[in-house]
């Protein structure tokens, strides 16, 4: 398989599920000749507006993120060359793992997250809070700095008095607040939640 190709089953055309980073600006040049060349892009409302400026072919916007949705997308893969584009990086808590296709990365939250932080991602644990519970996770981690992807419906308070930040909207109107865990209010569903050990 030829670098930045895959090819769909049945012989098909071309599928690249493509990263767009979290700010304008972010696409890497690999990412945006992908963008160019592909007859068809989908993406979110604002995935879409990230890569406005290489789109050269059709673009769609996705309404609903699920696996009907995929089928319809991976279908169309083998006719033509597809591009799917993911806000920050495909394989963040993204739709890398959701669609079967070459992932390009991107830049994500979490990696600006840590830049701002100075932080580095090595020492510290990435949990998806995005509408789901993750209880179970927080347990396993109290010798880790932690990042959790959250939106309004995480509870900070569950990480009790543990030195932590609040990064909100992050490349938009981003706020950054410090205190402990417990204090922290959440007001924005594209927030981060850094936790140090």
């Amino acid at each position: 398989m030829s670098e930045g190709v895959w090819k769909c089953s049945g012989g098909g055309r071309l599928l690249n599920i493509v990263g767009v980073g979290i700010c304008e600006g972010q696409i890497t040049e690999r990412a945006s000749k992908l963008i160019s060349r592909a007859e068809v892009v989908f993406g979110s409302r604002r995935a879409l507006m990230l890569a406005s400026k290489f789109i050269s072919g059709e673009f769609v916007e996705i309404k609903k993120f699920e696996d009907e949705t995929y089928r319809e997308i991976e279908k169309l893969a083998e006719k033509r060359n597809v591009v799917v584009l993911s806000t920050g990086d495909p394989m963040v808590a993204g739709l890398g793992k959701r669609l079967k296709g070459n992932v390009e990365p991107g830049i994500s939250s979490v990696q600006l997250a840590l830049a701002r932080l100075k932080e580095d991602l090595c020492s510290t644990v990435v949990i998806d809070a995005h509408a789901r519970k993750a209880e179970d996770e927080l347990e396993l981690i109290e010798r880790r700095n932690l990042l959790i992807l959250a939106d309004r419906g995480f509870d900070p308070s569950l990480l009790g008095k543990r030195r932590a930040a609040l990064i909100e909207d992050i490349c938009g109107n981003e706020r950054i607040s410090f205190g402990r865990a417990e204090e922290l209010r959440i007001s924005s569903d594209y927030s981060i939640v850094f936790v140090w050990k």
